[in-house]
């Protein structure tokens, strides 16, 4: 009775959670236009859903190790290490939630011939910056590692005036965003960062 009432929970908290980040990506093709020249970098729908898939696998594998640690634990102290695995696990839920809403707090405009950029900001002023001109310097921030599939990271991009930063999401979006991408990885010299969690 125990298992089936967990279940239940599960099953609900997973439809609220899809329900919360329901992604239907730009497709308003009259703002695309008003961009005359430029293309908009973006992270399309499927692969947001499909990396919201595997983060939620991954977080309900953590709450079925907290379930195993909570039933063993009286008999066997020893799967305690399971623990830290398993808030690891969970917690990449809300690091997609973070870059979910970074991702939908701005969009990115691509220039080609120019190498401006111009990006839209919900929650700032929008700004633009050519990327020869302009960038001092750029960063990969990521996890320490890939788990079932799934690595999470940024892009911070240092500018003269601003700190442009832009989820891994976006980046994965090939064909279609390589240009861009290719312009910043071929001219630019890219440290990496490690981090347990890339938070933005």
């Amino acid at each position: 009775m125990r298992l089936l009432i967990v279940g239940l929970i599960l099953l609900a908290a997973y439809l609220l959670i899809r329900k919360k980040f329901i992604f239907s990506g730009s497709e308003d093709t009259n703002s695309k236009n008003l961009k005359s020249g430029f293309q908009l970098i973006e992270a399309p729908a499927a692969l947001i859903q499909s990396a919201l898939k595997k983060t939620i696998s991954n977080a309900l594998m953590g709450v079925v190790l907290i379930l195993i640690t909570v039933l063993l634990f009286v008999k066997i102290k020893i799967v305690l290490f399971l623990l830290p695995i398993a808030f690891f696990l969970i917690g990449y839920l809300f690091l997609f939630n973070n870059h979910f809403s970074k991702i939908k707090s701005q969009q990115l405009w691509f220039n080609a011939k120019t190498n401006e950029v111009f990006v839209e900001q919900l929650k700032a002023a929008n700004y633009t910056f050519n990327i020869f001109q302009d960038v001092q310097a750029v960063q990969k921030i990521e996890s320490i590692q890939t788990t079932r599939g799934l690595l999470y990271g940024y892009y911070r991009i240092k500018l003269k005036d601003h700190i442009l930063e832009i989820p891994y999401f976006v980046a994965e979006n090939r064909p279609t965003n390589n240009l861009f991408f290719d312009t910043i990885n071929h001219n630019f010299k890219i440290v990496t960062q490690k981090r347990i969690f890339p938070i933005i």
